[in-house]
């Protein structure tokens, strides 16, 4: 926990920009650049350029606006998700137990029943923390219009409840499950396909078995390609899993401070949306479904409808 406390105040500038940029904040004028494939392109300045902005708009301590309540939620989700991990270890050990990797029947089964569990545990870890994370958010939207209604977790909790009642604790809760869910799903199964089928058992199962079949030069360095290009599967998986549900993190943000007496919530910042599905539908309409996805190159026109009005 005390590594991600650490973690947490040291990329927080980052997060905080990000964050602005999601609910379609853009203070600062696009200008006329090249983008990474050397085409002109107008672009809004990245991500050291808006945290300047900041800098110079409230100060070095503004730039740490909502750290607290983000570091309650980073702590409570690490130490729900543990918690959960350690009541189903003895479950997750019996069933590693009776699996039998090379049975066609349970090929599935066991990343199947694993890939469960962890989803119960993220899921279980995002719902303890929703209410920390939208208060991190909406303290964070405040830069927009200058407000001090989120001004500690006290406050904070008082006002939320007010306006929303416990609903509005859970903000923006639905599109975050729906892209852990999306994204653990994803990983896992597609990762064991790959590992199974596509760097398959015939190539080499591990390092180790090259060595002790003395596999030629050529053979022995192909196992080892293989064995090597199996510990980035799910890198590189995740990687495009987490493009693909980026809209719904947008999603998420956007719905935690729409519609509350923020001026970030309101129009002509943003529509006041009934639900995430609609937000959802008109973020992909108006071309802001991945803004946020990069902070260097950001062209101008994924974001004409941004809280700078």
């Amino acid at each position: 926990i005390a590594v991600g406390v650490g973690m947490t105040v040291v990329a927080h500038p980052f997060t905080y920009a990000k964050v602005l940029v999601q609910l379609g904040h853009e203070p600062l004028a696009p200008v006329m650049r090249r983008n990474m494939f050397f085409r002109k392109q107008l672009q809004y300045p990245s991500v050291f350029a808006y945290i300047k902005h900041i800098n110079t708009t409230d100060g070095y301590v503004g730039l740490y606006r909502g750290l607290l309540p983000r570091i309650f939620a980073n702590a409570s989700t690490s130490i729900t998700y543990s918690l959960f991990n350690k009541v189903f270890t003895t479950t997750e050990t019996n069933s590693k137990c009776i699996y039998n990797e090379d049975s066609s029947n349970n090929r599935y089964k066991f990343p199947i029943s694993q890939t469960t569990r962890e989803m119960a545990a993220r899921c279980s870890a995002i719902i303890i923390s929703q209410p920390f994370h939208v208060i991190a958010i909406r303290t964070m939207a405040e830069f927009v219009g200058h407000e001090t209604i989120y001004t500690n977790i006290f406050t904070s909790t008082a006002e939320i409840y007010r306006e929303d009642g416990i609903l509005g604790f859970f903000a923006g809760i639905m599109p975050r499950l729906a892209s852990e869910v999306i994204t653990i799903w994803l990983c896992n199964l597609l990762a064991h396909t790959v590992n199974t089928y596509v760097l398959t058992d015939t190539v080499s199962w591990n390092y180790g078995w090259c060595h002790q079949t003395k596999q030629t030069t050529v053979g022995t360095t192909f196992c080892k390609l293989t064995f090597y290009l199996r510990q980035y599967t799910h890198l590189v998986v995740g990687y495009v899993a987490q493009i693909i549900t980026y809209p719904l993190s947008v999603t998420s943000t956007v719905m935690a401070a729409s519609g509350t007496r923020l001026r970030a919530g309101n129009p002509p910042c943003m529509p006041v949306y009934r639900g995430w599905l609609e937000c959802l539908k008109d973020l992909h309409k108006t071309g802001a479904s991945n803004r946020g996805s990069s902070m260097f190159f950001r062209k101008a026109a994924a974001h004409l409808y941004s809280a700078s009005a």
